[in-house]
């Protein structure tokens, strides 16, 4: 049968039903026996007007049953659960998805519930964890709403069923008073909320607590936020920091600016400063965080400053400790373990350029006496006081001045001939004389006095570096022979 419109379907209705009439009152009007004819055809044309109604009837009735067929296979095809209320509130339609996620309360569903009866059994039934412990204040609250959304529609409600299920929940009015509920499982969406959410606690939880500054920037290297770490670092308050430039904290010191870019993926170390002017060093770390609505940079920093500050300490504690051990702790000037290594070095030197090296035995004369007349703590000041006045005569660059043992001393000349390590010898002997220092137990005079003896030479591959002292030292051994007092070169002692 061809489709016909409603608007079609009433026009040809009303039409028969108008011709029929007009028949029959004609046939009336005249009378049966004056237009017999007219009567049969009225009478037929009110049979046809009932036939053909009876028609139109079942072909509306049959379109009705296929636009509620059509309804109920697209109901059922949603990837939602759907449910249909009345305006009495009482389930008319739903699908299998409600089905799905209440199927404790399939019997109440076909039977056709009011709303308020399906949402106590539920309640009942332990499908609504949250209203465990105040059902009727839960429903109360509940309904109010779904009154309350007729006159102004809300948000979707998220709840929480069975098994930590979870559903939102569309709910809108109808103009006939009905209700059309659509719930959407949820539930994968929910967890993944809840497994960020802890995520971001822990992350929060971690920025807030560690030791380490944590600066948030933009691209441009603006702060966006910053940990208390940093705050208490920098000496500054997040509200001063936030929208500044992380030059202000690194830049502006190394005179120049920062390049995040580069720092992406290592670490560099950086001096930096505190807003009290204290001079930080830090360890900078940048991570390039970058998402389809997101691109920042956080920065970690770890203060080195107190880790450096050891390390000065260590190198300064190493040096000292070095100097001890090649330094008499007595005089202050170079101990023998220094002179030899410098002796050596040295040699190796002269042996290397050609340049002639110079060495100067030097003896306190009667130093025994000394010790014995004014004692020993007198003797080491003695000591301390040659070693200054032999200091003050070896001071060009390359002329070390070091204690042999007891009262010996011996002085090496780098780049010195023997004229010039006679300059040298004589220099500290006139040294001596004009301190004048008090020496009453010497048989020689009432005044300290020194022998020298002094050697020098073009260093020999060959030959080893100690022959030079060997040399000095007999030179020395000739000016005590000779009455001490006195300077002898190794070519006169030869």
């Amino acid at each position: 049968m061809p489709r016909l419109t409603p608007f079609f379907k009433r026009c040809l209705l009303g039409l028969a039903a108008l011709m029929a009439l007009g028949l029959l009152g004609a046939a009336f009007w005249l009378g049966p026996a004056r237009a017999p004819g007219l009567a049969s055809i009225a009478l037929g044309f009110a049979g046809l007007t009932l036939v053909l109604g009876a028609l139109v009837l079942r072909h509306a009735w049959q379109e009705t049953a296929d636009a509620k067929r059509t309804l109920e296979e697209a109901i059922e095809a949603l990837p939602a659960s759907v449910e249909i209320f009345d305006e009495n509130d009482r389930l008319v339609a739903f699908n299998r998805h409600l089905v799905e996620i209440y199927p404790h309360m399939e019997a109440d569903f076909k039977r056709g519930a009011r709303f308020e009866d399906l949402v106590r059994t539920s309640i009942a039934l332990g499908g609504v964890p949250a209203a465990k412990g105040c059902e009727e204040e839960w429903l109360a609250q509940r309904m109010a709403a779904r009154a309350k959304a007729r006159f102004n529609p809300t948000e979707p409600l998220l709840q929480n069923l069975h098994e930590d299920r979870w559903v939102r929940v569309h709910e809108r009015h109808t103009r006939a008073g009905g209700v059309i509920g659509v719930r959407m499982d949820v539930s994968d969406l929910v967890h993944e909320q809840q497994r960020l959410a802890a995520s971001k606690a822990h992350l929060q939880a971690f920025v807030l607590t560690t030791p380490n500054g944590v600066l948030t920037l933009d691209t441009e290297g603006h702060v966006l936020a910053l940990n208390p770490a940093a705050e208490a670092l920098f000496g500054f308050e997040a509200n001063e920091l936030k929208g500044s430039h992380i030059d202000l904290l690194f830049g502006i010191w190394m005179g120049a600016r920062l390049s995040l870019e580069s720092l992406v993926g290592g670490s560099q170390e950086l001096t930096a400063r505190r807003r009290d002017g204290q001079e930080l060093t830090l360890l900078l770390s940048v991570a390039e965080v970058k998402t389809s609505t997101t691109h920042r940079f956080v920065c970690i920093i770890t203060d080195l400053s107190e880790r450096k500050r050891q390390e000065v300490a260590l190198q300064e504690a190493n040096a000292q400790l070095a100097k001890q051990s090649v330094t008499d702790g007595l005089t202050g000037v170079g101990n023998r373990r220094y002179f030899d290594q410098l002796l050596q070095q040295e040699w190796q030197r002269s042996v290397r350029h050609g340049h002639s090296m110079a060495c100067i035995m030097v003896d306190i004369d009667h130093f025994k006496l000394y010790n014995d007349r004014y004692g020993h703590v007198a003797g080491d000041d003695c000591l301390i006081r040659v070693a200054e006045l032999l200091r003050a005569c070896a001071g060009r660059s390359g002329e070390a001045v070091c204690r042999y043992g007891g009262e010996e001393f011996v002085l090496l000349l780098a780049d010195c001939d023997l004229s010039g390590a006679m300059v040298v010898a004589q220099r500290c002997l006139d040294s001596i004389r004009l301190a004048a220092i008090e020496h009453d137990a010497s048989p020689l005079r009432r005044r300290l006095s020194l022998s020298l003896g002094v050697a020098a030479s073009v260093a020999d591959a060959q030959g080893v570096a100690v022959s030079l002292v060997e040399r000095a030292d007999a030179a020395l051994y000739a000016a005590k022979q000779a009455g001490r007092a006195r300077i002898v070169s190794s070519e006169l002692a030869a």
